[in-house]
């Protein structure tokens, strides 16, 4: 699976690991932490990820 660039896109990469469902969590332009979804499949971990940011009031990355 980790072959998989739907799946984890960053997989060959040294010192980081990136999968659907996780964003970082940014407040004015500044990174204040993250947030990780597990346990569906990559498009609901991602969707749930941006619903919770999203109820939260936090701003996606890139919106």
């Amino acid at each position: 699976m980790l072959t998989n660039p739907q799946i984890a896109p960053l997989g060959g990469h040294p010192r980081v690991m990136a999968v659907g469902g996780g964003y970082p969590i940014t407040e004015n332009g500044r990174y204040i932490g993250g947030l990780g979804i597990s346990d569906g499949t990559y498009d609901q971990d991602q969707q749930a990820a941006e619903e919770a940011l999203a109820a939260l009031w936090f701003e996606l990355p890139g919106h």
